[in-house]
């Protein structure tokens, strides 16, 4: 009823040639209520006889079954029939590809591919069925009968397969379906394939490649500055690191500097690629250059980061090493970092008491794990084994906070303290870990009790 009176209201003409089809009806009706009438039909040798109403009754009867007829031949000689079935067929396919029902969505898609107008739609829509699934062969051949459909989808297709190639963590299949539609450099999907191509160089490491990529990157604008900043420091980081590996120490220095000398000016101003590249040359025994790299830093900008790693580096001078950073503490007196900086080129000159204030101090300002690790140390040195193993244990006890909420067994008894001194502490404070320092010299003091 509802459908009937949205279709005579969307339609008044109906309403209109509805009236005077029941006034004729109803006027031909009283006419021959009179006089019924009568009709004679002769042909040939029949005669038929009847009255003018039941005439009239018979034809409109006679009518409407060759309508049905005709629409009943219609329908089944009808060569977009089974296209419209199977458009309902890929409606379907699509709710059960949206619902997650992958099975199912893959089996009508690729039933309904062949009769469908666009196929197109079917094998990628089934291609990504039988990729939630896990099904890579599958998912390939739907790709191919995608391309074979339909002409000029090479790029489409293409962008599809390596999607579903990075999806599937099957890196060097998406590099290589990357570097064919790299080709097509004046594609509207240019930057989206390069930018798909970093990330993959990222999750393979390959970081020559990546760095190489870097200008059509820059070019192509589908990184936003702080994005492209991070790609372009995990790319030059990652190569730093490369080239301290598999020759002598003196020719992977020349590799590591050189491959400094290829760095963008404005990224060796950065400090997390400062950092890694002192620490390449600290670990290749080059402290000495690693020290004027992060001083000259210092002296006209600031980090937190670079302040405690120049308190690890031992430079050619360590006395002027600690005025300088004893420099900076007249504008940040409650820097803890700095701090700690200055605690540990206290001991590298064996300052031993100013060593202990600085570290006191460093605690006072912020407790980090390392400031803790190398007060313990200091203070087992010089006899005081409880103060020691008190900050060893606010050390750790720091780092334990970390952990899990998990069972633990019944505690046992607890043994009678002894001194700890572990080889390192990781700092929570500070976004990287911080190593305890290993150049402070050995301080040979008397180990007896102490009188209070």
């Amino acid at each position: 009823m509802t459908a009937l009176m949205r279709f005579i209201l969307l339609r008044p003409s109906t309403v209109i040639f509805s009236v005077l089809g029941v006034g004729l009806v109803m006027w031909a009706f009283s006419i021959l209520g009179e006089d019924p009438g009568y009709l004679l039909l002769h042909f040939a040798n029949v005669t038929v006889e009847s009255s003018v109403v039941v005439a009239i009754v018979s034809l409109a009867l006679f009518v409407g079954v060759l309508f049905v007829c005709y629409r009943t031949i219609a329908w089944l000689f009808d060569g977009k029939g089974s296209q419209r079935r199977a458009g309902k067929k890929t409606t379907k396919g699509l709710v059960a590809l949206a619902e997650g029902n992958w099975s199912n969505a893959e089996k009508l898609l690729k039933k309904s591919a062949k009769k469908n107008e666009t196929p197109l739609v079917n094998y990628i829509s089934a291609a990504q069925a039988a990729h939630e699934q896990g099904e890579g062969d599958r998912r390939d051949e739907y790709l191919r009968q995608a391309h074979e459909s339909t002409k000029g989808v090479d790029i489409a297709i293409g962008l599809t397969k390596a999607r579903l190639q990075f999806e599937s963590k099957q890196w060097e299949q998406c590099l290589a379906t990357l570097m064919m539609l790299k080709d097509s450099e004046r594609s509207p999907s240019y930057g989206y394939v390069i930018k798909m191509m970093a990330e993959v160089y990222v999750e393979l490491s390959d970081w020559e490649h990546l760095v190489e990529l870097l200008a059509d990157l820059r070019k192509s604008k589908v990184f936003t500055k702080d994005e492209f900043l991070a790609v372009s420091l995990q790319g030059y980081q990652g190569l730093l690191k490369r080239t301290v590996r598999g020759l002598d120490q003196q020719a992977e220095l020349n590799q590591l500097r050189q491959a400094w000398v290829q760095v963008p000016k404005k990224l060796q101003k950065t400090p997390p690629l400062l950092k890694e590249y002192c620490g390449c040359l600290v670990a290749l025994s080059a402290g000495v250059d690693a020290e004027k790299i992060i001083l000259s830093y210092l002296q006209k900008d600031w980090d937190d980061s670079l302040v405690v790693m120049y308190g690890m580096v031992t430079g050619s001078d360590a006395p002027q090493q600690l005025l300088f950073a004893e420099t900076w503490l007249k504008e940040r007196p409650n820097n803890a970092m700095l701090l700690l900086t200055l605690g540990r080129l206290s001991l590298l000159n064996k300052q031993w008491d100013k060593a202990r204030r600085y570290l006191e101090s460093s605690l006072k300002s912020r407790q980090n794990a390392a400031a803790f690790g190398e007060l313990g140390r200091l203070l087992s040195h010089v006899g005081e084994h409880e103060n020691s193993n008190e900050c060893f244990q606010k050390g750790l006890a720091m780092i334990s906070e970390q952990l899990p909420d998990l069972p633990m067994p019944a505690a046992a008894p607890a043994p009678k303290p002894i001194p700890v001194t572990p080889e390192k502490l990781v700092s929570l404070s500070d976004d990287t870990p911080i190593e305890l320092s290993k150049d402070v010299p050995e301080m040979k003091v008397d180990d007896s009790p102490k009188s209070s």
